[in-house]
């Protein structure tokens, strides 16, 4: 099945939502997939519960998803408040086949006992470093942007920067650069970790 489901959830202020539409951007308008994106968030937007989904058909001769809401379990959950944490079970990522990605933030979550059911798991305090690296939480953005790039796969590295610098300010360009730089190298370090794991 070519069908691509992903899911980003945590609070305002985060950048959940303008996560999923830089995801759209690059696989839809940049790579040429079918993609739909769909968002909520509560009253109190900024630092209230919010999510993000993004679906994505890998399948180039398909032109319209289906059915626009993604499916759980997903192929790929990134978390980053402790409520949404608390809402996660370990069915919520694809694991019978080891195909499905978590991404939770350690310096936002306390405890995450759904994790440990989960295959692939990337811990990563983001905002955190976020703050330390580049001086401001919205950095954290371009990290987890980098990291999504290298574990998904599904656009390019190209792509992916053709899309920040349509989302990004240009006076902090560089620095965002710097983040998703960031993201990228943690993930490929996660994925060397997770190969030698399972040799």
């Amino acid at each position: 099945m070519s069908r691509y489901e992903i899911r980003v959830s945590g609070f305002g202020g985060q950048g959940v939502i303008t996560l999923s539409k830089m995801i759209i951007m690059a696989s839809s308008i940049l790579e040429g997939f079918a993609a739909t994106q769909t968002e909520a968030y509560s009253a109190a937007a900024r630092g209230g519960n919010c999510w993000a989904e993004v679906v994505v058909d890998l399948d180039k001769n398909i032109e319209l998803i289906d059915y626009p809401k993604a499916l759980k379990p997903y192929d790929f959950l990134i978390v980053l408040s402790e409520e949404s944490a608390n809402s996660v079970k370990g069915d919520f990522v694809k694991n019978e086949k080891n195909t499905g990605y978590l991404i939770w933030d350690p310096s936002t979550i306390k405890t995450f006992k759904a994790a440990r059911k989960i295959n692939k798991v990337m811990s990563i305090p983001v905002q955190k470093l976020a703050v330390e690296r580049f001086g401001n939480i919205v950095f954290g953005n371009s990290i987890l942007f980098g990291i999504f790039t290298t574990l998904s796969g599904i656009f390019s590295e190209e792509s992916a920067l053709e899309t920040m610098k349509k989302f990004v300010p240009s006076t902090s360009l560089n620095k965002n650069l710097e983040a998703f730089e960031l993201g990228k190298q943690e993930a490929k370090n996660f994925l060397k970790q997770l190969k030698e794991e399972n040799n």
